[in-house]
């Protein structure tokens, strides 16, 4: 379909309107192009849902279509509600990347096999890009307040959410390999990668009670923590690159 490559080409443009307009100062012109570019995703990840030719939710929540669609929805809500409007803003940096990474990824989807066509299977689909939008973006405002040397988004928040709907697509992931494979768990590469994620973010979840734990070296971890989920997935990513697909 060449409406999805247009699509998402005009989404990845938007959002790197809004950058330009962002580092101009020109915030609500940075604002309503990540508005502009949300839409235009939205329509591109609604129309994945028929690259098999019948609508199926397994092309719509592939995760790294999916997380950017989630990023620009978690970006525009604190953009329009959070008190620091302009640092909200920044997040779009990250947005364009993910969207221009997604922009040159093969368009098709893998076809899908039988124990994936459960409501368990896309409830993890769903669940684990949404953790990883907020760990990512927690980490980019836990990055900036460094650098700003002042706490600006509430990135600790991001974080909760992030491992709490991490959290969910652990479980709801474990129910679906045991319908679909015989087992909740498998010595794989996958499951090792989810559990360094969970491990790690439960880890911040405590440490940030410990004696001598200033509020910089919780950012630093904090920050730390989105190049982990990044080497933990993006591997997965490039080695589905080169999968049999349909539909683009």
């Amino acid at each position: 379909m060449k409406e999805l490559v247009y699509l998402i080409y005009a989404a990845v443009f938007f959002y790197a309107a809004a950058v330009f307009f962002m580092i101009m100062k020109k915030n609500r012109g940075a604002y309503f192009s990540i508005a502009a570019g949300f839409i235009v995703y939205s329509a591109f990840i609604a129309l994945r849902g028929w690259l098999s030719g019948f609508f199926t939710t397994y092309g719509i929540f592939e995760g790294v279509f999916f997380m950017p669609w989630v990023m620009g929805f978690i970006v525009i809500f604190l953009s329009a509600y959070s008190k620091e409007k302009e640092d909200a803003l920044t997040a779009v940096i990250p947005l364009f990347c993910f969207s221009l990474f997604a922009a040159f990824y093969p368009k098709g989807i893998i076809p899908p096999t039988p124990n994936k066509l459960t409501i368990w299977a896309d409830l993890f689909f769903i669940t684990e890009p949404f953790g990883h939008a907020c760990f990512y973006l927690g980490g980019w405002y836990a990055a900036l307040s460094i650098v700003k040397k002042r706490k600006t988004a509430d990135y600790h928040s991001l974080l909760v959410w992030g491992f709490v709907f991490f959290s969910i697509s652990q479980v709801t992931g474990a129910v679906w390999a045991f319908l679909g494979w015989g087992s909740p768990f498998r010595w794989g590469a996958r499951h090792f990668q989810s559990a360094v994620i969970w491990c790690y973010y439960a880890a911040y979840l405590h440490i940030r009670f410990l004696k001598g734990w200033t509020d910089l070296r919780k950012m630093l971890y904090a920050a730390s923590g989105a190049v982990v989920v990044a080497l933990c997935t993006f591997g997965s990513h490039l080695k589905e690159m080169g999968f049999p697909r349909i539909g683009g």
